[in-house]
């Protein structure tokens, strides 16, 4: 690291990884410029020593973003059925704006977020597709890199613990059985840290995942064992799913791309990841159930 701390700017920063990789760095001491389109979604403005508004969709909005900037962090993107923006718009595209920003302002290092088993995710799932070309174009850029390829991370399968306790039932794709270790973001934002902090650790594609491995079938019955009932667990064909995917695409393309995500998840029996971190998703699922917000079951592990 150079002998000046480096200024670090986060795209994302609004959302569950860019806010926890936001946390971090703020307890860490660095400077933080953060970019977002509303000041009121995040966690903590206190957190950021500069706050830039702006559209990653809109380039002419991005202006002076990483000016001053050594080190950016990304990771852009939507999880949403809602039809408009696209993945295309957004993962794709809107990180692109960024890396443009970040070139012409002479930034040294990119740090960006992509998806594990990302190449072959890509053939499926245009989600993968789309994030994967955004990793190529930054090796590709000429500074230096870190791609993380997470399995996945606790808000993700918070959506077991919000069935148990709302439907009484949790519906899985095919038997469950494939094999994932979720991740804090907290846990990921340390392995930021690292990176910033350690050249050796550089330009480098890292497969990662969080401390403990389950099937999905596990996660499920852990969210009814959190709630004290027990397991009412429901499956649906892979290939339901594939043909639910192929109905949709005309008219929600979002929703198309997503569901091919989950069924590429489903069809693949191991999605883990390097083991990092210490924290577990049974406590985040308890904090969950104290009435506590996403971020914040997070924060209290």
């Amino acid at each position: 690291m150079s002998e000046k701390p480096p200024r670090i700017m986060i795209a994302g920063a609004t959302g569950y990884i860019g806010g926890g990789v936001l946390q971090v760095l703020h307890q860490k001491g660095f400077w933080i410029r953060a970019l977002c389109r509303d000041k009121g979604r995040l966690r903590n403005p206190d957190w950021c020593d500069d706050i830039f508004v702006g559209h990653a969709t809109r380039p002419e909005t991005l202006k002076g973003l990483c000016e001053g900037i050594d080190i950016v962090f990304s990771s852009i993107g939507i999880r949403s059925f809602k039809r408009k923006p696209t993945i295309w718009e957004v993962d794709y595209q809107g990180n692109l704006n960024i890396l443009q920003e970040a070139k012409h302002a002479g930034v040294k290092h990119f740090i960006f977020v992509s998806v594990l088993r990302g190449s072959e995710m890509a053939r499926l799932s245009p989600v993968a597709a789309a994030r994967e070309r955004v990793a190529q174009a930054i090796i590709e850029s000429g500074m230096d890199y870190n791609i993380f390829a997470p399995t996945g991370f606790f808000n993700d399968e918070q959506v077991f613990l919000a069935e148990a306790q709302q439907k009484g039932v949790v519906r899985l794709i095919g038997e469950g059985s494939g094999v994932i270790n979720p991740l804090s973001a907290l846990d990921f934002g340390e392995e930021v840290v690292k990176v910033i902090e350690d050249p050796e650790l550089r330009n480098q594609v890292k497969p990662v995942g969080g401390c403990e491995k389950f099937s999905h079938r596990q996660i499920a019955e852990l969210a009814f064992q959190v709630i004290g009932k027990e397991p009412r667990i429901k499956t649906i064909s892979a290939w339901r799913l594939a043909l639910l995917a192929l109905l949709l695409r005309p008219f929600n393309y979002n929703a198309y791309t997503l569901i091919k995500f989950f069924e590429f998840i489903a069809r693949t029996p191991d999605m883990t990841g390097e083991p990092i971190g210490r924290r577990r998703l049974e406590d985040f699922f308890r904090n969950l159930t104290k009435g506590l917000s996403i971020a914040e079951a997070d924060s209290a592990l």
